[in-house]
């Protein structure tokens, strides 16, 4: 799944051609693995989802396009980032995402028996705790872990861990057995936190 925001200054024309072209390139690839791609824009709210899934399986569609509209509805609710903080936002992600991996049973992220054919299951109490050990053993302590909920930016039954960082945050997420995961980087929500409730 690939999600294009609106660019804050258009700029030159020929980068906007571009970007148009790299979607279509990315979707004719899909196509030609067997995949079928799905563009859906979203003008009022200014992005665009690009998802990619195998052809005729809806709720693989279906799950995808929620979880695009879910990162982009909280993303619009941060605020933006002033201060960078004393450490990288991405290297901090890594790292988290590393810990988070492997406390729920993925050694890395390069190994192979950890993607693909590997079954996905909602994450526990117990893959919560582990996942807190593993942060903490990180040097993250401060690290928020959970299951996945409606108001997350993740799918539903996901591992979600934040991290605040000066006034913005990192928030991933892992599929637990699979170990596919995301993250994002943005400011505070409403409520002044990572998270929502």
């Amino acid at each position: 799944m690939f999600v294009f925001g609106r660019p804050e200054n258009p700029g030159d024309p020929r980068r906007s051609r571009r970007r148009l072209w790299l979607i279509a390139l990315v979707v004719a690839a899909a196509a030609g693995a067997g995949l079928y791609g799905y563009l859906r824009s979203t003008e009022p709210t200014g992005y665009t989802c690009a998802v990619v899934f195998s052809s005729g399986d809806e709720a693989a569609r279906q799950r995808a396009l929620e979880l695009c509209h879910r990162k982009q509805r909280d993303l619009a609710r941060r605020a933006p980032i002033s201060s960078r903080g004393p450490i990288g936002y991405e290297g901090t992600a890594a790292i988290m995402h590393d810990a988070v991996s492997r406390s729920s049973g993925c050694p890395t992220l390069a190994d192979p028996s950890c993607h693909g054919s590997r079954p996905t299951r909602a994450a526990t109490a117990a893959d919560v705790a582990a996942a807190e050990r593993a942060l903490a053993q990180a040097g993250l302590a401060d690290s928020v872990v959970r299951v996945a909920r409606p108001d997350d930016p993740a799918p539903d039954g996901a591992l979600v861990y934040a991290l605040r960082m000066g006034d913005g945050c990192v928030v991933g997420y892992l599929d637990v057995g699979r170990g596919d995961g995301d993250h994002l980087v943005g400011g505070l929500l409403p409520n002044g936190q990572c998270l929502a409730s």
